[in-house]
């Protein structure tokens, strides 16, 4: 475990049962519509993959009450029309990139069929000039820059969608050369833990030194379970059997724990043994806001129960 995650689990809820699909784009458009997969698209994981613009998003929602919503990272949740981008689907600013993968450093992909061209949009515009650095940097560094600009007396809303640890195989030479080739499975995905646990480490620190952590709800999750069977095949799921793509649990069961201020004391700690979906993080937001009656996000949510 990496030094910024061994800070933070001691006072975290680790949630033992947390369940996703087994790929991306369907398990980020259920954590932003609050339903299942079968419900918004399957398995869709194409370029055109989208949540139906006639539902509300986590941000759509969690807006009416007044919150600030942000987001930085990979989208994967539909580009068609500008309707269905970040910006469209509730979010005030936006930096990302739209497909499922491209180069870290270059921001260039050629998933949508046009060729090789710059995947990278900022809010409501390409995002011109930006591209070039890698791409954690500029999506934490996002993240970090909206908190130290935010008004803390203003409810706060940021998905942090981080690219690592997702092919290309690309990593800094500051976060490689931590580990030993010789004795180290997999460089680049260790690099990967590493940028991810800085990317942690800095969104943190700047929430505490805005005062905003006591307030804050923070939720860490990954998207599939680890990619045992593709060209990223350093995963492990064990003792759980298979990985990202297949159906069984080291496909679905992924890492995620709770943390923040707002963490009754009694909870951390604590390893939840209840299942917890990915959707389910939709209903938790509104359960713990008092603008929203405990079901109004759902009807038939069962998440006040979990």
């Amino acid at each position: 475990m990496s030094f910024e995650f061994r800070s933070l689990t001691p006072l975290a809820c680790v949630v033992g049962v947390a369940d996703v699909f087994k790929y991306c784009s369907p398990t980020r458009r259920s954590f932003l519509s609050g339903r299942l997969p079968p419900h918004i698209g399957g398995g869709d994981n194409s370029a055109s993959a989208t949540v139906d613009l006639r539902m509300h998003t986590i941000a759509d929602k969690l807006n009416s009450a007044g919150y600030q919503s942000h987001m930085s990272g990979k989208w994967h949740a539909g580009h068609d029309v500008v309707a269905q981008t970040p910006h469209g689907r509730g979010f005030n600013t936006s930096l990302g990139y739209f497909n499922g993968a491209c180069d870290h450093y270059t921001q260039k992909d050629s998933e949508d069929g046009c060729g090789t061209v710059t995947d990278l949009w900022n809010t409501d515009r390409p995002g011109v000039g930006l591209n070039g650095t890698y791409g954690d940097y500029l999506y934490a560094g996002r993240a970090v820059e909206t908190i130290e600009n935010h008004n803390p007396s203003v409810p706060l809303f940021y998905y942090l969608a981080l690219q690592c640890a997702h092919d290309p195989m690309e990593a800094p030479d500051r976060f490689t050369s931590m580990f030993d080739g010789s004795t180290c499975p997999s460089v680049v995905e260790y690099a990967f833990s590493s940028v991810i646990d800085e990317a942690v480490k800095n969104v943190t620190e700047a929430l505490k030194s805005r005062g905003m952590w006591e307030n804050t709800l923070f939720v860490l999750s990954s998207d599939n379970g680890g990619p045992a069977f593709s060209d990223q095949h350093a995963a492990s799921n064990y003792p759980l059997r298979g990985g990202k793509y297949t159906l069984f649990e080291g496909g679905l069961r992924v890492t995620a724990f709770v943390s923040g201020g707002v963490l009754p004391a009694a909870m951390r700690g604590v390893n939840i043994p209840a299942p917890v979906h990915v959707c389910d993080w939709y209903a938790v937001c509104f359960i713990l806001n008092s603008t929203f009656a405990c079901r109004e996000c759902q009807p038939h949510c069962s998440t006040a129960d979990v």
